[in-house]
């Protein structure tokens, strides 16, 4: 296989710029949203408060007819108990007999009336009270009701085209919301052109590289291992991570095989470029496990990525040949350089080095004596 110049084809777009400015539409279309969430749920409970206002304050006046009914019905049947003591029972008033209200001139049925009368006017005033109370209770219900479907009706709209139209129309959207539709329509030209079969390899390998800023490995560099093969047809490269997260490329050699396994440094002596193991954190060279517990703090998710990489890696690779390069004026270029070099660091480790077990903080266990 032959390396293509990378500076070759279709243009790339920027995916870093590309990824800012669709989240800064996403963003501003999110704030739209929830402004107009905001406004219509301020309307609502704008609306409920003026209700609930009119009941509150017809709970405070019906309170002060309520307090002085009871006093009334309270004095009233005080009255007439203590005049006709055997006509109240537990505070309820019963008739005069015919004598006692010839007797008293007839005063003995008005104390009568008089306590039937304010009694019932202060189990009104009771009842309409209740009723208040009742009223306001299930006006929180209503509201909430109300915002529930609010909410429900707000996500149907957006849906539509209404909503979009009245968020478009805000005099800031009109350049993000052109970038937005170019960068829409290249991914969709894209999609299609890649369905058709009409993507160069050295093409779906530029956008490769550039959405997921696979850099060109460089020596010197510390801490990386290979985490995958990337194949673009005829085209093939080690992907490589080191321990600040980094990606990097490097063009596929299958002397490259044991490195594998390994996490390499590349450093500058004298006059010249080598390569070593990296150290780990107990002295000893640094494990898979290690490294990948270095980039994911996190132990499941580095327990996940790597379980990921090993069935990356385990895919046969035996059809693929070496990457050959250009001739050049110049000579060897910097990559077959660094190829080289690691191509002859990779003989020397020993074959027989096995592949480690999934992260396990709890099985890792001090080597009794470091690895050839």
């Amino acid at each position: 296989m032959i390396a293509e110049d990378l500076s070759l084809g279709p243009p790339i777009p920027d995916f870093q710029n590309d990824a800012e400015i669709l989240a800064a539409y996403t963003q501003a279309r999110d704030s739209f949203e929830s402004r107009a969430a905001s406004e219509a749920e301020e309307r609502i409970r704008t609306t409920f408060a003026k209700r609930r206002l009119a009941i509150r304050t017809e709970l405070d006046a019906i309170g002060s007819i309520l307090y002085e009914r009871k006093v009334t019905a309270e004095k009233a049947l005080w009255e007439y108990a203590n005049r006709y003591p055997l006509r109240v029972h537990d505070d309820i008033p019963t008739s005069p007999s015919l004598w006692e209200w010839l007797w008293s001139f007839g005063m003995a049925g008005r104390l009568y009336q008089h306590a039937v009368v304010t009694a019932a006017e202060s189990a009104q005033a009771q009842s309409r009270r209740r009723r208040l109370e009742r009223d306001e209770e299930e006006l929180e219900q209503q509201l909430q009701r109300a915002l529930y479907l609010q909410e429900d009706a707000r996500k149907r709209n957006l849906e539509g085209p209404d909503a979009l139209t009245a968020f478009h129309a805000q005099p800031a959207m009109a350049a993000m919301r052109a970038r937005v539709e170019e960068i829409e329509g290249e991914r969709a030209l894209y999609a299609a052109r890649l369905e058709a079969g009409e993507v160069s390899p050295s093409e779906r390998r530029d956008r490769d590289f550039a959405q997921h800023k696979i850099l060109p490995l460089e020596a010197p560099f510390d801490g990386a291992t290979i985490i995958r093969v990337a194949r673009y047809d005829s085209l093939a490269y080690c992907i490589l991570r080191d321990l600040e997260g980094k990606l990097y490329r490097l063009a596929y050699d299958p002397r490259l095989e044991p490195l594998i396994e390994q996490v390499i440094d590349v450093y500058w002596l004298v006059d010249c470029f080598n390569a070593r193991l990296t150290v780990g954190p107990i002295g000893w060279p640094m494990s898979i496990a290690e490294h990948y517990a270095t980039n994911f703090k996190n132990e499941d998710t580095a327990r996940t990525e790597y379980r990921k990489a090993r069935v990356a890696l385990s895919l046969p690779r035996t059809d693929i040949p070496p990457m050959h390069f250009p001739l050049s004026l110049g000579g060897q270029s910097a990559e077959e350089a660094l190829i080289e070099l690691l191509a002859s660091f990779a003989q020397t480790i020993p074959p027989s080095v096995p592949a480690e077990e999934p992260i396990d903080a709890e099985s890792d266990a001090t080597p009794e004596s470091p690895p050839a």
